[in-house]
């Protein structure tokens, strides 16, 4: 990557964490990064766009993950698998979500935000296509049940990691890793096994019908 760009997306992710979205400017940006405001412009469209950078760069590690689902099917258990996508959205999601959160009071932004992501076809429609097709593969494999919809189950999946993520933040929490790993477990374990009685708990239900 060209080194003023990075210096530039450096401070706007200094900036942004230690200042906040609504009080960032081009100007100060480019004050942090020891560069003109109008060389800012010169790499980036406009301030959503540089915005786009940072999330794109604390992001990666969801795209790394899910770009090599392919090589996942059939290996290990599923549950392991599914648990390691779900902490891979809960810990990314976790670091960029006060960036997310404050776009909100942003209409502007959001939709630039939005038409930035349609362009470059990524955001939570990519990480939810490539979780189902990684789901739907391991269904053809008889690792997930027949009746099961991939799509579904990727956007509970995806849901559930950036609920967590977004709940941990909202109530300043800082859990430590361990217990987010185990609060994923006990979501995948509860996923996997449905709610839906099965085995000794049908037949007895059955029973008491025919009684």
């Amino acid at each position: 990557m060209n080194e003023t760009r990075q210096k530039i997306i450096s401070a706007t992710e200094h900036l942004l964490f230690s200042h906040g979205l609504a009080r960032v400017t081009t100007r100060e940006i480019a004050r942090a990064a020891g560069v003109t405001e109008g060389l800012i412009y010169h790499h980036f469209r406009d301030k959503a766009e540089l915005i786009h950078e940072v999330v794109e760069l604390r992001m990666a590690e969801v795209k790394n993950v899910l770009g090599s689902l392919p090589l996942q099917v059939g290996l290990r258990t599923l549950s392991e698998n599914l648990a390691q996508i779900l902490y891979t959205l809960y810990h990314s999601h976790y670091q960029i979500m006060p960036v997310f959160i404050s776009t909100f009071a942003d209409h502007e932004l959001r939709a630039r935000a939005r038409e930035i992501l349609d362009e470059r076809k990524g955001g939570p429609e990519w990480d939810i296509q490539a979780m189902a097709l990684y789901i739907a593969a391991e269904q053809r494999l008889g690792r997930v049940a027949a009746n099961v919809n991939s799509r579904a189950a990727a956007e509970l999946l995806h849901k559930i990691g950036i609920q967590m993520a977004m709940m941990d933040r909202w109530m300043e929490l800082d859990p430590d890793r361990a217990v987010v790993k185990k609060e994923i477990r006990d979501c995948v374990q509860t996923i996997m096994a449905g709610l839906e009685p099965r085995g000794e708990s049908r037949r007895v239900k059955t029973a008491r019908k025919q009684a």
